[in-house]
């Protein structure tokens, strides 16, 4: 195992002379007060749009630069002053922080062993309070582990799959459908966003960490905020190590629920799977209708390859999302989300279009969403209050005055 960790960190360190090659496609905008900067050859990835999600029709018109680049170059200065606030430092030395980061990892396995079976749990905890969602809503297995030989090869595929078996119906079905693995690319980098910003979900059980162990909160932070910062910094994708997985078996009996398996090699890591797995779930509402359809977009759309550019992007985009709900409506924002998603493919990217860019008509989508949610909340309530009442409990006019309303909406 430690041999694993040192390997990955030699071979990231053996990435650091891309740091010094002169790329002066890059138009990535910085800080004065910081002198690091994105690896040149992501943000040519970024200005070529030779990302994990292209050249998306969802993203806005931009002039100096693509929108893309304008969400990295916030979230490039995000991660950067996290990272150095939680590491205490002024200035990021990659020698350093791949040394520390690598031991960092085998200091919180060796910490997490004896607390395991209850971090598991409290994992798991943490993202059914998230959703308020109980066990017979979805089950969930968590297990900290290094291992993931259990997952099915097809959840680890590469690349998109070339040849797929799909008989359209004619020309205008096949661009319908290219059109639903774009839409799935983009509702892919909306679940990486909103898992990475739980990770650091761990400081709402801080107490009960530093009860475990006191080392483990400021551990996981200066684990997490270096991870960030090495999607940053590291361009050599391929040979990343896995940090977790997680695997969503959906219902094939009415009345069943579905499972989600997640594994990681730590705490923090472990709610970030769960929640892909959460999200996964609700982004099944974004599917079309037509299952051959749905096949060929999962098949085009979700391969491994491109998990690393939708952890990048993702965030960025997920606070977009976020910044578009009414701040007294957050609360709503995964009932949101299903709406946002199950909109039809069209509609959705003109929709997230105007959130991304922060308009009027972006504010205004958003606010129509939310009160037709809140419509379909206050009817379900009505209707299983209704459910309480039999036919022998009829109310009589004197009865309508004791009722208290708040238990009915």
């Amino acid at each position: 195992m430690e041999d694993k960790f040192k390997s990955m960190a030699m071979r990231a360190l053996d990435n650091k002379v891309s740091q010094k090659l002169n790329i002066s496609e890059s138009r990535m905008t910085y800080e004065d007060d910081h002198s690091e900067r994105l690896n040149p050859i992501l943000a040519k990835q970024l200005r070529d749009r030779k990302t994990s999600l292209g050249a998306h029709p969802i993203f806005p018109e931009s002039d100096d630069m693509h929108f893309e680049e304008k969400l990295m170059s916030k979230r490039f200065t995000d991660v950067l002053k996290n990272f150095k606030r939680h590491h205490n430092t002024e200035v990021a030395d990659l020698n350093a922080f791949y040394q520390e980061q690598a031991q960092l990892i085998m200091n919180i396995i060796n910490m997490e062993k004896s607390n395991k079976v209850e971090l598991e749990q409290m994992a798991i905890n943490l993202i059914r309070d998230e959703f308020d969602m109980t066990e017979a809503d979805v089950e969930i297995v968590a297990t900290l582990t290094s291992e993931f030989k259990d997952f099915n090869e097809s959840d680890s595929r590469q690349e998109p799959e070339k040849d797929i078996d799909v008989k359209f119906d004619n020309h205008a079905e096949l661009q319908q459908a290219n059109k639903e693995v774009y839409k799935r690319r983009f509702v892919n980098a909306l679940i990486q966003g909103s898992a990475k910003k739980v990770n650091h979900m761990f400081h709402v059980v801080d107490e009960e960490l530093q009860n475990m162990e006191p080392l483990l909160p400021n551990s996981y932070a200066k684990l997490m905020t270096g991870a960030d910062y090495a999607y940053m910094i590291e361009a050599n994708e391929g040979k990343r190590m896995m940090g977790g997985r997680v695997q969503v078996e959906f219902p094939t009996v009415e009345g069943d629920r579905p499972k989600i398996t997640a594994m990681a090699i730590t705490f923090p890591v472990l709610i970030h799977e769960i929640m892909k797995g959460v999200m996964e779930i609700l982004s099944r509402h974004g599917l079309p209708e037509n299952t051959e359809i749905a096949k060929y977009a999962l098949a085009k759309a979700d391969y491994m390859n491109a998990e690393i550019w939708d952890m990048r992007l993702g965030p960025p985009i997920w606070e977009k999302f976020i910044e578009s709900l009414p701040p007294e409506d957050f609360p709503l924002k995964h009932h949101a989300y299903i709406e946002l998603v199950a909109l039809p493919v069209d509609e959705f990217n003109d929709t997230m279009r105007e959130i991304l860019l922060g308009s009027r008509e972006g504010k205004a989508r958003m606010q129509a969403i939310i009160d037709d949610i809140k419509d379909d909340l206050r009817n379900d309530d009505f209707d299983n209050a209704m459910e309480h009442i039999s036919d022998d409990d009829y109310l009589g006019p004197e009865d309508l005055d004791n009722i208290d309303d708040e238990e009915w909406f």
